[in-house]
């Protein structure tokens, strides 16, 4: 900032016009650093409805990226997943046995992932990429495989009311006329409270993967066929 004007008179600090002949000292006013940081978007910091706007006035590819991320962050993503869940749930526990039955579980497993993402798209109106698709059809599963662990649970507690777990399974056995030698390993693992842990525990990993596994192809295949409409 110079301390003269070209007329000659001395200005003041931080004058915008001289006060003698009222020439301007420069064309634009300087920048307010302090206005610049509060509307800068750092990673981990929450914003504001209004600050996000303004960010989105300075650039508009910052707030895309994090309008379009899925994650449990992601109240829409989130909803999406526990509907179709919901809708899973109440289609996996139609009474249909055998090789059909299979196939409908395992159809109705990879059309969640995709359900999901149709329903993310629609009730946004975006577009996911393939591995956005992918994680929401992960989340999906997650939240099916609660949704499974709760109903689990509740059926653990009525079988012990009922005379026990171990007394549920035999009944099972020897209604799908099970050989007997298997009915005696399988009451012999139950007695045993180390090796039923440990068998309940592979049980519950192997069962998270396959609920999970098929939503996460549904959903990278939804992202794939609704990018190219």
């Amino acid at each position: 900032m110079v301390d003269f004007c070209t007329c000659g008179a001395q200005l003041p600090a931080d004058a915008r016009f001289c006060h003698r002949c009222g020439k301007p000292q420069f064309a634009d006013p300087p920048p307010d650093p302090e206005h610049n940081a509060e509307f800068e978007h750092r990673p981990g910091i929450e914003h504001s409805a209004d600050d996000l706007r303004a960010i989105a006035a300075a650039a508009p590819g910052a707030v895309a990226e994090t309008t379009t991320r899925i994650s449990f962050h992601n109240a829409d993503a989130v909803r999406a997943g526990f509907y179709t869940a919901i809708i899973i749930w109440i289609l996996m526990i139609i009474p249909i046995g055998g090789a059909p039955g299979l196939m409908l579980k395992v159809g109705v497993l990879l059309g969640g992932g995709f359900l999901a993402v149709v329903f993310y798209s629609r009730r946004t109106g975006q577009m996911l990429t393939v591995a956005a698709g992918a994680r929401l059809g992960w989340i999906t599963g997650v939240l099916f495989y609660v949704i499974w662990m709760l109903f689990f649970t509740v059926t653990i507690l009525v079988l012990q009311d009922q005379g026990g777990l171990m007394e549920a399974y035999k009944k099972q056995l020897q209604e799908a006329n099970a050989p007997a030698d298997a009915i005696k390993q399988i009451t012999e693992i139950m007695q045993s409270p180390e090796v039923f842990g440990a068998a309940m525990l592979l049980m519950l990993g192997v069962m998270f993967i396959a609920f999970t596994l098929p939503m996460i192809l549904g959903g990278a295949v939804a992202a794939k066929t609704l990018g190219r409409e």
